[in-house]
């Protein structure tokens, strides 16, 4: 493409985006439904923009956008509060989680023959909730502060175990000429890869920004890290994901570990940086999320009815199996009250979006029918997510 079609293209995208977003917000919706929408009205249906040339895209795209999501997934966990004061989210997730990929895999590879690490990896990009959806869902059911707190902090947990089992199994399907052995070793060695460089990365980015506490442009710099924490992992054979989630967890901690750790850092002052880093960088992830979104419809391409077929069967199954996670992960709990129709908010997001484009990124085999059924299954599982849980919720309150 010419330099200015190319700006163009950009800017036309960002544009659609922005409208998508807005009207999403005036009719409280979740943003994912209308962006799609947007990019699918302008793309396969209007032929706005060249396809191809949008496909050759992807893999930069797609890796960029994991790269912000997991630093901010990252940064804005505190793991100690997970840890001492939500229980519950985490069993809401690991439940949720584990249902969800055991129904979609069998499913994949019994009944579509779909090979065993494909239909894995699919289903575990697809085993978390967003938590726009959430959101949006629950200031319809009005449920209570306490209530409305575990669901979120659990769809923040979803979206780092989708990342980091979906980048797991794209690590096993890369090295699939080797042995099992060989496999596990290539395996381990990549895990060891992220985790050192992304703890030893935060660790050692913690005493760069206190020392540079007093320049200007820390954002700037702390953007130059991400990128090259993110890229280096890659190039010595680890994964840029995981690694940046930890870099990020590590920033996102830093008042609590430089205390722990006894490190020659002011904990408050890391605070009041992490705040700032945290500002900027969420509203950079929200631009390029909305983009992706929009993007990624722009990129559809109907593939057939099977698909379409696949993709409500598999939202159903994943509705279903959220039932199932919510009512073991509120048993006596406050939520209790709120089942089913909570368990029926199961809407995919970001972390799902951009896991699930990593078949077309990495040409793997048949990627235009799996992306196709991963647009589907965002779709509807977002669209049955905002209708059927304020229906149930009504019928309860009737009751």
């Amino acid at each position: 493409m010419e330099i200015p079609a190319v700006f163009f293209t950009v800017a036309a995208i960002m544009i659609l985006s922005f409208i998508g977003d807005w009207i999403s917000r005036k009719i409280l919706l979740p943003n994912v439904i209308l962006l799609l929408f947007t990019g699918i009205i302008c793309g396969p249906i209007l032929n706005f923009f060249n396809r191809a040339e949008l496909v050759a895209v992807v893999p930069f795209l797609a890796q960029l956008t994991i790269a912000f999501i997991g630093f901010n997934a990252g940064l804005h966990m505190d793991l100690y509060e997970v840890l001492a004061h939500s229980r519950r989210a985490v069993l809401l997730s690991v439940c949720g989680f584990a249902f969800s990929t055991s129904v979609v895999g069998i499913l994949l590879h019994f009944v579509f023959s779909i090979r065993w690490a494909y239909a894995l990896l699919l289903a575990s990009a697809w085993g978390g909730v967003n938590t726009a959806t959430v959101s949006v869902v629950c200031k319809h059911l009005k449920i209570r502060r306490e209530s409305f707190t575990t669901l979120t902090i659990s769809s923040l947990i979803d979206d780092i175990i989708v990342l980091i089992s979906a980048l797991s199994l794209l690590n096993y399907i890369t090295l699939g000429g080797l042995g099992i052995h060989e496999i596990s070793l290539e395996l381990v060695r990549n895990l060891s890869i992220s985790i050192f460089i992304g703890i030893t990365g935060g660790l050692a980015w913690l005493y760069l920004l206190f020392f540079s506490r007093k320049t200007e442009y820390t954002y700037t710099f702390t953007l130059a890290a991400i990128l090259g924490v993110y890229s280096g992992t890659e190039l010595l054979g680890g994964s840029g994901g995981i690694a940046i989630f930890l870099f990020g967890l590590i920033l996102g901690n830093s008042r609590s570990l430089t205390g722990s750790l006894r490190m020659k850092v002011d904990g408050d002052v890391m605070f009041k940086l992490k705040n700032l880093i945290g500002r900027f960088h969420s509203e950079l992830t929200f631009i390029l999320t909305t983009f992706f979104f929009t993007f990624i419809g722009l990129i559809y391409m109907f593939t057939g009815f099977e698909e379409l077929l696949l993709g409500v069967i598999i939202s159903l199954l994943l509705h279903g199996a959220r039932l199932a996670a919510v009512k073991v992960g509120t048993w006596k709990s406050e939520l209790a009250p709120h089942f089913p129709a909570i368990g029926l908010i199961v809407g995919k997001g970001a972390a799902s979006a951009a896991m699930s484009t990593l078949p077309l990124a990495y040409g793997l085999p048949h990627a235009e029918m799996l992306s196709s059924v991963a647009l589907n299954v965002i779709l509807f599982t977002n669209i049955i997510s905002v209708t059927l849980p304020v229906i149930v919720y009504r019928k309860q309150i009737g009751s």
